[in-house]
């Protein structure tokens, strides 16, 4: 089977629960949630071998942005941050959280599969989203997008 070339700008990077079920929306809430903050993410997608940071968050994660690229293909990202309550349960001490990023690709399904790898190393709980609010696993995205 050839690994196909994705063009595919719909899709963001977001938090969720450690295990995604078959079928997942990013409204359900039956599910424990696991939460990351900017740095987080940020180190996490810095941290896949082919990235590289484009812009920092010195004047806010708002102008943060990276991107993977290798042999003119590539990912883009960035980070939203949101404000959260210091004393929620789900994370307790942190006032501002990871709220998506987008995952805007031109590469080919095992690139996809490889860079989301290497976040979740980091961050396990990150699933890509589409503007359906369809949550992919690795293996979901790759049934779907396979060709």
């Amino acid at each position: 089977m050839a690994d196909p070339l994705l063009d595919l700008t719909e899709f963001s990077l977001v938090w969720g629960p450690l295990r995604l079920p078959e079928s997942a929306h990013s409204f359900a809430d039956d599910w424990e949630s696991q939460i990351y903050t900017p740095d987080e993410i940020a180190d996490a997608i810095l941290s896949v071998p082919g990235t590289r940071l484009i812009h920092p968050a010195t004047q806010g994660w708002e102008c943060w942005s990276a991107e993977w690229r290798e042999e003119g293909r590539h990912i883009d990202f960035d980070i939203m941050a949101c404000e959260f309550d210091p004393d929620n349960a789900l994370r307790r001490g942190i006032s501002l959280v990871w709220g998506d990023s987008k995952f805007e690709m031109h590469c080919l399904l095992s690139d996809v599969l490889k860079v989301w790898s290497g976040i979740q190393q980091r961050c396990p709980a990150a699933w890509l989203h589409n503007t359906d609010c369809l949550m992919y696993s690795p293996v979901s995205f790759a049934r779907e997008f396979g060709g």
